[in-house]
């Protein structure tokens, strides 16, 4: 008896979702991260990357970590909007 009652709790609680989405600070973290280190990478100058062959490697990086801290967000946000 006991056994059914827990299984039907546990069955009603999974379609909940979890109480703290990790995407969502990641994502932010990594978004501001990525937009902090593109600002740097375009205002410095260009002798600072001849070590690096010329490459702005502050603005890449930049630029990806923005890419995938925005698609951290996007993902938290369209599974918050398909669950309420």
């Amino acid at each position: 008896m006991n056994g059914k009652i827990e299984a039907k709790r546990q069955h009603t609680e999974q379609g909940k979702g979890h109480f703290l989405d990790l995407k969502l600070p990641i994502g932010w973290l990594l978004s501001a991260y990525g937009v902090l280190l593109g600002i740097y990478g375009l205002v410095t100058k260009k002798e600072m990357y001849e070590k690096s062959l010329g490459f702005n490697l502050n603005l890449a990086w930049g630029v990806l970590m923005l890419v995938i801290g925005a698609g951290f967000l996007l993902t938290a946000f369209l599974k918050r909007g398909k669950d309420g």
